[in-house]
């Protein structure tokens, strides 16, 4: 296996995929917003998994200059696998440093970005993989002309989040079928509900609800099982524009089924980040 990049990788499934990669032997990088805070945890893997070759690059999906500037930083090298999966969930509105709403920011521009950036790296001299994290939350997402629009006033995180993800699963079917014909696949996966400091909800239940959903809660290696897999396994080599959970393939929720929806959702992102350059 070739290069393999791991956003957000420093920590949870990141980090349980990137010790899997690891122990792959090839290259991986470590894409992280917080290169300091991430060099402990980088050293760490090499000397866990005995490979000298996991690197540490700086990523911040909240900035379009940082994506570009990682990007840069590769030099061309073809890219095998791309892991995309880095999350946010914001409590409180907040935009990023272009301007954009940050979940939505984060969780799907900063990665349709990303992907679409390092494409002419990948499938050149072998297949390569993309695989994008989304969430068991898609089913209660929207997206509709309102999607990028900025309102502070009715921002709910639990409205957010869900949309950012279903627009993962629609920018996953939509790149599928751009990419037909090309040696690169594209899957979705839903990890289920892991235990990351993403679930905390900062209120005074959250003991209350940790006990009672301990047992519902998956550890970041299981969390991470389903994307390993796909990174990995030759039996996936082919398939593409899939939705996977628990290792296996599963049906798209229907809201995220229309090809229309899902070609405007990508000419809408691209006339944004020309808006924004």
């Amino acid at each position: 296996m070739g290069l393999v990049i791991v956003t957000g990788a420093n920590g949870g499934m990141g980090l349980a995929i990137t010790r899997a990669m690891a122990r792959m032997g090839g290259p991986v990088i470590m894409a992280c917003r917080n290169v300091e805070r991430a060099a402990g945890i980088r050293d760490e893997v090499v000397r866990e998994t005995g490979n000298g070759r996991v690197e540490l690059h700086a990523l911040d999906l909240a900035s379009i200059a940082s994506i570009r500037a990682f990007v840069k930083g590769l030099n061309g090298r073809e890219v095998s696998v791309l892991i995309n999966n880095a999350g946010t969930m914001c409590r409180d509105f907040t935009t990023t440093v272009d301007g954009l709403e940050t979940t939505v920011g984060v969780n799907y521009v900063g990665t349709w970005l990303l992907t679409n950036l390092l494409l002419p790296s990948m499938g050149l001299r072998e297949k390569s993989r993309i695989i994008n994290t989304s969430s068991l939350t898609s089913k209660m997402g929207r997206v509709d002309d309102k999607f990028f629009k900025l309102d502070p006033e009715h921002y709910r995180r639990f409205k957010a989040y869900p949309n950012s993800k279903l627009a993962l699963l629609m920018f996953t079917i939509e790149l599928a079928r751009r990419l037909e014909g090309r040696r690169v696949t594209v899957n979705v996966v839903d990890p289920g509900v892991v235990n990351t400091g993403m679930i905390t909800m900062h209120r005074w239940y959250d003991p209350l609800a940790d006990l009672f959903f301990r047992p519902f809660i998956k550890s970041p290696e299981r969390g991470a099982a389903t994307a390993i897999l796909l990174a990995t396994s030759e039996r996936y080599a082919g398939v593409t524009g899939g939705f996977f959970k628990g290792k296996r393939q599963v049906e798209y929720p229907k809201i995220a089924l229309d090809g229309e929806a899902c070609r405007n959702l990508w000419l809408q992102t691209e006339r944004l980040l020309r808006d924004l350059k």
